[in-house]
């Protein structure tokens, strides 16, 4: 588990970054295709209510 890994995922729970990002990062080959996988299939903190 690389550190771009973690912090893509981190980015991602927090809804800073969204699919696009993610797989931007696995094109680049800063994360596998795996991790690209598996932080996508993770749960991201709901929105705020207005």
């Amino acid at each position: 588990m690389s550190l771009m890994y973690r912090f893509v995922l981190s980015m991602w729970v927090q809804r800073r970054v969204d699919e696009a990002y993610v797989l931007y990062q696995v094109e680049m080959n800063r994360i596998t295709q795996a991790e690209g996988e598996t932080i996508l299939s993770t749960p991201q903190n709901p929105l705020p209510e207005a």
